[in-house]
């Protein structure tokens, strides 16, 4: 490229930082590799053979991806580029999760965002064992090998059929569960921040009915054979459609706040 830009050997091998001579020997070594002239070496300026205007259009082809490999395995070098390995303790967080990841692939192109797969009761034990770098929790534990940073704040919902009797009610209460199927995910009764944070208090029992997936949950609800509390932002699809309706929990319930956990292990 330098040959083509500057028209002559000489001018060439001060842009490469080379001698004339030294550069005169590259030249040469190419054509023999090749058995064929790059140039006419009597010519000013520089008169290129198809052969050598051939290699030229490779170096116009080959030299930007060079560029850019280097610019970002300079990034890499500085932590703008690896892999994030999320793990998620929430079985509806994928509902703003995905676009959010969207979002972030926009902005840092080079980092590969990977969540671990399936539902996990214990995201810090991941962490710790670095076979997750982020995790999405609800809840603080004190650990001082994890960092938490808060992400927001969110209302978990009371959700039941359009002819269910809670649906007359505008707030529903810990004892409007009593007789009620409470419809959840599979998961242990202390994650559930229901359970956790208001029945299990009050003694409070209800029979429970589970299913992994929100869909099916909806379903079970708009039938009128069970309740569920979601987050909003899970029930809005459904409630937009009119499958079931939204009550509000008792105000000091369940104003919940998701949580980014990153181990400080490397």
């Amino acid at each position: 490229m330098a040959l083509k830009e500057t028209g002559s050997v000489s001018l060439a091998a001060k842009r490469v930082y080379l001698t004339q001579s030294a550069l005169s020997h590259q030249i040469k070594l190419i054509e023999e590799q090749f058995g064929l002239p790059l140039f006419e070496r009597k010519s000013n300026p520089l008169r290129f053979t198809s052969a050598g205007e051939r290699l030229i259009r490779l170096a116009n082809e080959v030299i930007p991806k060079v560029i850019d490999a280097e610019r970002d395995l300079a990034r890499v070098k500085h932590g703008d580029a690896g892999q994030l390995r999320i793990a998620v303790e929430c079985h509806t967080c994928f509902d703003w999760l995905m676009p959010a990841m969207d979002e972030f692939r926009q902005h840092w192109g080079l980092v590969e965002l990977d969540i671990v797969s399936g539902f996990h009761t214990d995201p810090v034990g991941l962490l710790l064992s670095h076979r997750a770098d982020w995790a999405i929790v609800s809840e603080i534990e004190h650990n001082d090998d994890v960092i938490f940073k808060p992400l927001f704040s969110y209302e978990m919902v009371g959700i039941c059929s359009k002819n269910h009797s809670l649906a007359e009610k505008d707030i529903w209460e810990a004892e409007d569960f009593i007789d009620e199927t409470w419809v959840t995910y599979p998961v242990p009764d202390d994650m559930l921040d229901l359970w956790r944070k208001v029945l299990k208090s009050k003694g409070i029992n209800p029979t429970r009915r589970t299913t992994e997936l929100t869909i099916a949950m909806i379903q079970l609800v708009a039938s009128k054979r069970g309740i569920a509390t979601v987050p909003y932002w899970a029930a809005l699809p459904y409630l937009e459609k009119g499958y079931v309706v939204a009550r509000k929990n008792h105000k000091k319930w369940l104003i919940q706040q998701l949580i980014c956990r990153d181990s400080q292990r490397r």
